[in-house]
């Protein structure tokens, strides 16, 4: 987990107070925050960076480059805590529309899914030879960061809100989160 501060994100607590415009980050902001190009700003921009290295820790790799007593569902359950403090952050901050349709994922469910193909698409450019797979990989990671500009521009316009709980499926493990 190169870069990993496993179990340091700020808590919901450190997060208290502040707005909308603290907790949506811009599409470059949310990319440069997982990438680890960006500091302070908001406690968003370590959530999303340490969503980032926990989603690539969990990426394929030879069992002596793991840390000894690597836990992949300790991973999943921290990724699913923090995805739990961005929703708890985003609530009373993100406007609450009852015209507007809701969403199908959380803030932290968003972000996560945003995390995770940054980090595949990473992990494919620097370790696949097939040009086309790599570029399959890159352009997926567009889509995600164009769709969640697309969100960003819904939610100013008032045409979504994001959902303020998960409602959970119950054919998935209560540690992983819904959007899986």
């Amino acid at each position: 987990m190169s870069g990993s501060r496993l179990g340091s994100a700020p808590t919901s607590t450190e997060a208290a107070g502040g707005d909308s415009a603290e907790i949506l980050l811009s599409p470059r902001e949310l990319i440069a925050a997982i990438a680890g190009k960006i500091q302070g700003v908001s406690p968003m921009v370590a959530w999303a960076r340490e969503l980032g290295d926990l989603h690539a820790s969990l990426l394929p790799c030879a069992p002596d480059r793991r840390p000894e007593g690597f836990d992949p569902a300790a991973v999943r359950a921290e990724i699913a805590r923090i995805i739990d403090i961005i929703d708890s952050s985003a609530v009373g901050r993100l406007p609450c529309i009852p015209q507007a349709r809701t969403h199908t994922h959380t803030l932290g469910q968003v972000v996560s899914t945003v995390a995770e193909t940054f980090a595949t698409a990473w992990w494919t450019v620097r370790h696949s030879d097939d040009e086309e797979v790599r570029h399959h990989a890159w352009t997926r990671l567009g889509e995600i960061r164009e769709g969640y500009a697309a969100l960003l521009a819904d939610i100013e316009t008032k045409r979504v809100q994001l959902p303020t709980e998960v409602i959970a499926d119950p054919s998935v493990p209560a540690s992983v989160p819904a959007s899986r």
